[in-house]
């Protein structure tokens, strides 16, 4: 009878576990599927639960987040940035956490994170340096507006050699 008890509740959890598993696209909005995809996200990965339901402007900086990891790699092996690999993400257009942000200074600095993005990939000989900026151009705009990832953020940094 042990035996019958113990199956069972086998059979429950790894029933829960599949249907966790499945695809949730009935209330995915397109942004959250862009990231989603992007991401490479399946079930063997360890997930983030967010319990404040992230609105797209959250989802596009999480995005972004990951393609700065991804070009401060390329650029520590000296590789060359494609901006066809890591198109400019239009942030400033959707629906962010705290709709208060959207002002002036917000979009100004969108502005100049924008202008310093594009840069980067106009100097391809000095991307460490043009990268730098670019996220210095993130820890302006998070200084004022959502201060919670400047941590994170300042750790894209690339340090740079003085040269003598």
């Amino acid at each position: 009878m042990n035996q019958f008890k113990f199956i069972w509740a086998l059979l429950v959890v790894g029933s829960f576990t599949l249907i966790g598993c499945e695809p949730k696209n009935s209330n995915t909005t397109s942004t959250q599927q862009t990231v989603a995809d992007s991401a490479d996200a399946s079930c063997s990965q360890e997930t983030v639960m967010d319990p404040n339901n992230a609105k797209p402007m959250a989802l596009m900086m999480r995005q972004m987040a990951a393609n700065a990891d991804s070009m401060k790699a390329a650029i520590l092996r000296y590789e060359q940035l494609d901006s066809t690999k890591y198109p400019f993400i239009r942030f400033y257009l959707v629906e962010p956490t705290d709709p208060s942000v959207l002002e002036p200074t917000f979009y100004e600095n969108a502005r100049l994170f924008q202008e310093a993005y594009q840069a980067l990939f106009k100097h391809p000989k000095e991307q460490a340096k043009h990268f730098n900026l670019v996220i210095q151009k993130c820890v302006n705009c998070h200084e004022s507006y959502c201060s919670g990832p400047l941590k994170r953020i300042r750790k894209l940094y690339i340090p740079l050699t003085q040269n003598p």
